[in-house]
């Protein structure tokens, strides 16, 4: 028999309330509610307002952190079944509100005992601290005056409280922001960690960030206290979680599912996050470098949670991004190259100013979780200077949607405020006259020019496999406010979520959630020893669809959130499943749980319990092998941005090439591995045990100030052997350089190599791409040369070549015929890829090219000629910035289909129909250098895409046509280069970014997008393969982009990925976790290697050792 009770909801009347809505409707005009109504302080009686005092000695420009505002917890303070508010004031006091339904509340605060003192209170969280039923409140203290010492707000459980933290020594006297109760040690009791914010100067370099790290004071670092019974210790020494920095974020949950719960700390500035995984032992290990690629700069708060359902916790993370064109250009901060990557250098990682989305991909590497950062592809990375972000299902869909609060009190980085006060504030720093005069220069005044604009927060609908949309307007989420902390609460028990809102400056925002024809059910726990067992999860099952939540109330920013879990069921009225996992291991599992209602499970009234159960590992598909001496590429440094400064991302970062076949005639495969420049190419030859051995090649050593790009491993001469093709490529030359010289080595047998530079004509294209194909049908192999870039002149088109085989009487010797065979070649773009596909089926094997703002090209080769046939076979037109492509019967018709990589939908660029991304090329300022300009289009106008400061190190002119920041971003694209000289300029434009699957149906194509996990970053890699043997032919591909400046975050959400085929022209995306295929890195080339009767693969990095992986 279960331990649970049925608590009714009245949701019954919501649906009365609809039905009787719509008979208005049909008899007379009524107005459609929205999702959300918000209602008004006569209507709930909660007047509370987090009011600021600013003088002009006590203002933001004296105390910096008044901005951070305030927070705000949902709980049922009195045990009468109705969720009660509770409101943290910075200036003024502390309110609670307890519930009396139908949305009115009643002031107790006074009589309460919880309106506080003179401290600054932020953050709050709930907790039963004493088992005894009821909540009591935690409340962070921060400020600029003492005392800082946080408090505890004891339940007196007569709607009285008393406070009490000393007592159980958590007045933890840091500057706090926020904390969470857990129970790291799994005793059965909370600890508490607590979240400080040391004072610390928003001019502190990098290397004080560093410095700070390693030697500060126990006062500075955040703090971990064990509950040891009676009271709390502080054991942030031996738990190993001693820190410094700007922590505004905590939240603690299981991410790597071994049943311990972590923390991930939120930290502003140059302050690196934490991730801190718990060992089980009572001590934490920091693994931010290894669970994720990168995090937000400006962290505020964080929040975990499991948004797209399949069971492991996933993390958002807010920052201060806008994505208002005039508000990003004007208010925002940019970003230091010089600081970011000195940054990087000191262990802080790679921080970029953008809200993080990071979905977990499971435990790829031992016990560390990794993470990709999908923000983008998510449409959340910019929701300009937010705070807090919580997952929820408001609209009752079974899906977790997320919502945002935002805007700060003044526009504190209004950059033309501080240029044209400059002076003043030049003085208020360093003229010793002005000290201490903040009233007599009035200071406030000063203040008070600056701009000040309330923001709509958001609501973003999960809309699954498309990321999130966001419904704000649409649902009546339209109030303009400074919003922080926020909090979800089905505050009328009616089976939908409300949300809470707490506002600087302004009545904190009550919305009421008026969900209708949808299904829900909640649960309300009671842990071991009537604990409040945070850490649980539940788990359930409704028409097929897991949903999975753990029990955590420390969410967003500053707030506790409902202590019910609410779980949407959209249409479906029956669970198949309803598992409990409490935090000792055991299980319940609910039996017939009523849907619309609350259930209240009590684990110490459970008889049936079963322990979770342990896996096996099991053997997976892909296995990483250790190298005995792995080869290593070693980029050469160089910056690209020196002498184009709005290149969007480096040219000379894209190698290394990587090429297999049988070098020494021994039946077994051996590989080849391009170097940077300075980096002699590396020859590995297999061995009768399956490793490798590195051979010395002098003429390697001679040619290493090339840079190897292709690589192309061939019988030139018909003579048995194998000889090599190498493309050099790269952005550190002039046009026409030495450096850019291809080479062709002949094989003279017995791993001797000699360059014969007769072999190939001379005409020094920085390349990268190289095929083989016999396309004249005379019996030897000829050549495509793809042109991948006019060094230092981006995005200006370059030509590719094709080279015919006229080797005769021991001499090689490959001729240039692209004029009269393909002339559409010359100039043809910046090529990266080309295949060669008989796709029409007359025996003659076609050319098809792609590349970086190319279209993707298709040629018929007419027995030897070619004529360019992409407009018959292929429409629309399909720009993008294509990587790779390949070919495969994917759908087992007879014919050749395609898979073709592109940027992704995860990249800060973006581009649709209606809003493409562009590029333009001229001398805009006359000055006989080329200028790079990219645009990009928010509703009807065209915007440059950088804003004042690097577009005007490119062309000086623009600060003198634009006096200042206001004005330039207020500017369109033809305003600030006019409507003449962009019609002038070299232009492309790209309407998707997406990679596809081009079908060939009897020699047409046909795209249909690669699954969503294939478009988190691009795609620089493919390979064709039945990995499973199941007749299939599936896909393996590999990405990222580390090579962007440093505005744009690089991509580097991809781990690899196997496309599973079914034989139809599907593909279903294989988990990393799962396929054990884990491929991080600047991913460059992938190939299939034979290592004795087994199938490997190699994989080629930029800046990397190369990874050898076996298919099992």
């Amino acid at each position: 028999m279960q331990g649970f009770f049925i608590f009714e909801k009245t949701i019954f009347m919501k649906k009365l309330l609809y039905l009787l809505s719509v008979v208005a409707i049909v008899v007379g005009c009524s107005a459609e509610k929205k999702q959300f109504s918000k209602l008004n302080a006569s209507q709930t009686n909660i007047t509370f307002a987090n009011t600021l005092f600013e003088t002009n000695k006590n203002n933001y420009f004296t105390y910096p952190y008044m901005y951070l505002g305030g927070g705000v917890a949902a709980g049922d303070f009195n045990n009468d079944g109705l969720e009660d508010l509770f409101f943290t004031g910075n200036m003024v006091p502390n309110k609670l509100y307890l519930n009396k339904g139908d949305f009115k509340f009643e002031d107790i605060s006074e009589t309460a005992g919880i309106a506080g003192d003179d401290r600054w209170y932020a953050g709050v969280t709930l907790v039963d601290i004493n088992k005894d039923g009821y909540l009591d409140i935690y409340c962070s203290v921060s400020g600029e005056k003492e005392p800082h010492n946080n408090v505890l707000y004891l339940n007196n459980k007569d709607n009285t409280f008393s406070e009490v933290a000393q007592a159980y020594g958590i007045d933890d006297n840091g500057y706090s922001m926020h904390s969470t109760f857990f129970d790291y040690d799994k005793d059965g009791d909370l600890d508490l960690y607590v979240a400080n914010y040391p004072p610390t100067s928003f001019k502190a370099p990098v290397d004080y960030y560093k410095y700070m790290i390693e030697n500060h004071e126990a006062i500075d670092s955040d703090h971990l206290y064990r509950n040891d019974g009676e009271t709390f210790v502080d054991v942030t020494e031996e738990a190993g979680i001693s820190n410094f920095g700007l922590s505004l974020g905590v939240v603690a949950s299981d991410f790597n599912n071994d049943g311990y719960p972590d923390l991930y700390i939120s930290n502003d500035f140059n302050a690196p996050d934490y991730m801190y995984l718990n060992n089980g032992d009572g001590t934490f290990t920091n693994d931010i470098l290894n669970s994720f690629r990168q995090t937000s700069f400006f962290g505020m708060g964080v929040d975990a949670s499991d948004f797209n359902n399949d069971g492991w916790v996933d993390l958002f993370q807010l920052d201060m991004n806008a994505a208002d064109n005039f508000r990003s250009k004007a208010n925002m901060s940019s970003m230091n190259p010089e600081v970011f990557y000195q940054s990087v250098s000191l262990g802080l990682h790679h921080q970029y100013m953008q809200n993080s989305l990071q979905i977990n991909q499971g435990n790829l590497n031992g016990n560390s979780p990794a993470f990709s950062n999908v923000a983008r592809w998510g449409g959340v990375s910019s929701t300009d200077w937010s705070w807090g972000g919580i997952f929820a299902d408001f609209d009752n869909d079974g899906w977790k949607d997320l919502y945002v609060t935002n805007g700060i009190r003044r526009d504190v980085n209004n950059k033309d405020f501080y240029n044209e006060n400059r002076a003043f504030f030049d003085k208020m720093e360093n003229d010793p006259n002005y000290k201490n005069k903040e009233d007599e220069v009035g200071l406030l005044s000063y203040l008070e020019r600056m701009p000040s604009e309330k923001l709509t927060n958001y609501l973003y609908q999960n809309n699954r496999e498309n990321g999130f949309k966001n419904k704000s307007m649409e649902w009546g989420l339209d109030e303009k406010t400074f919003s922080n902390g926020v909090v979800y609460s089905d505050l009328d028990n009616d089976g939908d979520l409300d949300l809470v809102v707490n506002n600087l400056e302004d009545v904190a925002s009550v919305y009421q959630n008026n969900s209708i024809n949808t299904n829900s059910i909640g649960f309300q726990l009671i842990g071991k020893n009537n604990e409040t067992p945070l850490g649980t999860r539940i788990h359930i099952v409704a028409d097929g669809q897991y949903q999975m939540q753990e029990y955590n109330l420390s969410r967003g920013y500053l707030s506790s959130v409902s202590p019910r879990l609410h779980f949407g069921l959209g249409t479906s009225t029956k669970l198949e499943e309803v598992i409990i996992e409490w935090p000792d291991g055991k299980k319940t599992r609910v039996e017939n749980p009523q849907v619309n209602a609350y259930t209240t499970v009590d684990y110490n009234k459970q008889t049936a319990f079963f322990e979770k159960e342990k896996s096996l590992p099991s053997l997976k598909v892909f296995q990483t092998v250790v190298q005995k001496d792995p080869f290593i590429h070693e980029e050469n440094p160089y910056n690209d941005f020196k002498e184009e400064v709005l290149l969007p991302h480096k040219n000379s970062t894209l190698g290394p090439a990587l090429a297999v076949g049988d070098l020494n005639n021994d039946s077994k495969q051996d590989y080849i591995v391009g170097g940077a420049i300075g980096q002699p190419a590396s020859m590995y030859i297999q061995q009768n045990d399956g490793t490798f051995e590195k051979v010395m090649v002098p003429i390697f050593e001679k040619d290493k100030f090339y840079e190897d790009l292709g690589i192309q491993i061939f019988d030139a001469d018909g003579d048995g052997d194998q000889d090599l093709y190498f493309a050099s490529g790269g952005n550190e030359f002039n046009e026409g350089s030495q450096g850019y010289e291809d080479r062709f080595y002949e094989n003279l047998g017995k791993l001797n190599f000699r360059r014969d530079t007769e072999a190939i004509p001379d005409t020094r294209i920085s390349g990268l791409d190289v095929s083989v194909n016999d396309f004249d049908h005379d019996g030897d192999l000829d050549l495509f040369v793809g042109g991948r870039l006019s060094p230092k002149k981006y995005p200006y088109p370059t030509s590719s070549r094709l080279l015919e085989n006229r080797s005769a009487e021991g001499k090689i010797q490959f001729v240039d015929i692209t004029k009269e065979k393909n002339p559409e070649l010359e100039n043809i773009g910046l090529v990266t890829a080309s295949e060669w596909i008989d796709f029409d089926g007359d025996s003659w094997e076609d050319l098809i090219v792609v590349g970086e703002w190319m279209s993707i090209r298709m040629f018929k080769n007419n027995q030897g000629t070619f004529t360019e046939v992409t407009n018959q076979i292929y429409q629309p037109e399909h720009r993008g910035w294509w990587f790779d492509l390949k070919k495969g019967d994917f759908d087992q018709d007879g014919d050749m289909d395609l898979i073709v990589g592109n940027l992704g939908l995860n990249y800060k660029y973006q581009a649709s129909l209606d809003k493409p991304f562009k590029v333009y090329l001229n001398d805009f300022d006359k000055n006989a250098t080329y200028d790079i300009v990219l645009s990009y289009q928010s509703d009807d106008t065209e915007y440059p895409v950088r804003g004042r400061q690097c577009s005007s190190e490119q062309m000086p002119a623009i600060k003198e046509k634009f006096k200042n920041y206001n004005s330039f971003a207020s500017a369109s694209l033809e305003e600030i280069y006019s409507d003449k000289m962009l019609a002038e300029s070299l232009k492309y434009e790209i309407t998707d970014f997406s990679s596809v699957y081009l079908e060939n149906n009897e020699g047409t194509f046909t795209a249909k997008p690669l699954p969503v996990e294939a478009q988190y970053s691009n795609i620089n890699t493919i390979l064709i393969e039945d990995v499973d043997r199941d007749g299939y032919l599936d896909v393996i591909l590999g990405g990222n982009l580390y090579n962007a400046e440093v505005e744009t975050p690089r991509n580097d959400a991809s781990y690899g990925l196997w496309l599973k085929g079914d034989g139809k022209g599907n593909f279903v995306a294989q988990r990393a976790r799962e396929s054990g295929l884990v491929i991080l890195g600047d991913v460059r080339n992938i190939e299939k290697i034979e290592v004795g009767k087994e199938n490997h693969l190699l994989v080629a990095k930029n800046n990397a050792a190369l990874q050898q992986i076996r298919i099992n």
